[in-house]
């Protein structure tokens, strides 16, 4: 299915039977390349919180305890959000300087491939993520982030086994030889985007926002 540009589309990471992450997205391209999505700086997301503010980062959902899917608003910079049209089990996040709109850098997010879903009324994407990530400045230099949290689920229930967390990090090497060698989506494609007003996502979470997960 292609996703139409002002569209609304809800990103959506799961674990353990759960939406763990969301956020909602407007469509600025669906073509051959993938899927870009934007974000608006300020705007509301979603995340799974326990009482005390803990999130995903701070251990696996059963070591969190009670938790429930908060409203959060979104600091920093407006993120673009590619996902790749082959299937890639990663995300590329461009990030953009709130103030003056200048590209800030790049975030490699290792994830399942997406897998897409569309009601009708309401359009999303679904995955889960693998707490391995990249970071990556304007000049192409990078480093990885959480190594720790990746190591810390290991072997986790409803998580991934040894194996797992190896081919995650394969994953990851993959992609940076791609920013090593300034290719696609590294080479500068889309570093000088700027948003469209009309780009605008709701406030709220819409009907039909905790749909059955896409497999």
């Amino acid at each position: 299915m292609t996703l139409a540009p002002g569209r609304t589309v809800l990103r959506r990471y799961w674990r353990a039977g759960r939406i763990s992450f969301l956020v909602p997205t407007v469509v600025v391209g669906d073509d051959a390349q993938g899927l870009r999505l934007w974000h608006p700086a300020g705007a509301t997301f979603w995340r799974l919180m326990t009482p005390d503010g803990r999130t995903h980062h701070d251990g696996t959902l059963d070591e969190l305890g009670p938790t429930e899917l908060t409203p959060q608003t979104w600091i920093g910079g407006p993120p673009l959000y590619f996902h790749p049209a082959d299937g890639s089990p990663w995300s590329v996040w461009w990030f953009f300087d709130q103030h003056t709109g200048e590209f800030d850098g790049w975030y490699v997010n290792l994830e399942d491939a997406v897998r897409r879903w569309d009601d009708g009324t309401l359009a999303g994407i679904d995955t889960a993520d693998h707490a391995l990530d990249i970071l990556v400045e304007p000049d192409r230099s990078w480093r990885w982030k959480d190594e720790d949290e990746l190591a810390a689920k290991t072997d986790k229930s409803d998580y991934w086994d040894i194996a797992g967390a190896a081919k995650i990090r394969e994953n990851g090497e993959a992609v940076i030889e791609l920013i090593e060698a300034g290719k696609f989506p590294f080479d500068g494609t889309w570093c000088d985007l700027r948003p469209d007003p009309s780009w605008r996502i709701p406030a709220e979470l819409p009907p039909g926002w905790d749909r059955q997960r896409t497999v």
